[in-house]
């Protein structure tokens, strides 16, 4: 996947344009990490279509929320959870409606989770230190002297996590 270019000093500036209902930023923002989001939302639903709407979903939750958001620190990481509730909420009112009216759940096997989208899929498992990790490394393809920076930990502490965090995943599976 594409490097995704975005400093924690531009994130926190798009989020106060959005504050001020400045639907450029919105788009700009959409633009920058639209494709993070609809990955990590696809992985969690098995759906391109319910992945779309959790992509709006998120988008409209930082649309009304954002003048509520302190500066951050770690914007991707954020995000990612963000996307991951959202993911799991529409899960829940798509089983709720699935419920009322007794439909199968049904998947094509074209929504199973492969590859890239297989990866968000195996770190749920992660807690979020090691979630943030694993983004930065797979997704964002930081170095991990770069992770080290980006999160204001000691390198050995990055890798010690990271590969904590591989055997986690390999023993899951």
């Amino acid at each position: 996947m594409k490097n995704v270019e975005i400093s924690v000093k531009q994130f926190n500036k798009i989020i106060k344009a959005i504050a001020r209902k400045d639907k450029n930023a919105l788009e700009e923002l959409y633009s920058l990490l639209g494709k993070m989001i609809f990955i990590s939302a696809k992985s969690i639903t098995h759906s391109t279509d319910l992945a779309d709407e959790v992509v709006d979903d998120v988008l409209f939750k930082i649309w009304t929320n954002a003048h509520t958001y302190p500066k951050l620190k770690n914007p991707v990481g954020w995000l990612y959870i963000i996307t991951v509730n959202c993911a799991k909420d529409r899960l829940k009112r798509e089983k709720s409606v699935s419920d009322i009216f007794d439909f199968p759940d049904t998947k094509d096997v074209e929504e199973i989770v492969v590859s890239e989208d297989k990866f968000y899929h195996d770190i749920l498992c992660l807690n979020e230190a090691e979630q943030e990790i694993m983004i930065y490394r797979f997704i964002e393809d930081l170095s991990f002297e770069r992770i080290a920076k980006e999160i204001r930990k000691p390198l050995s502490t990055i890798t010690s996590i990271y590969y904590r965090a591989l055997e986690k995943i390999r023993k899951k599976f």
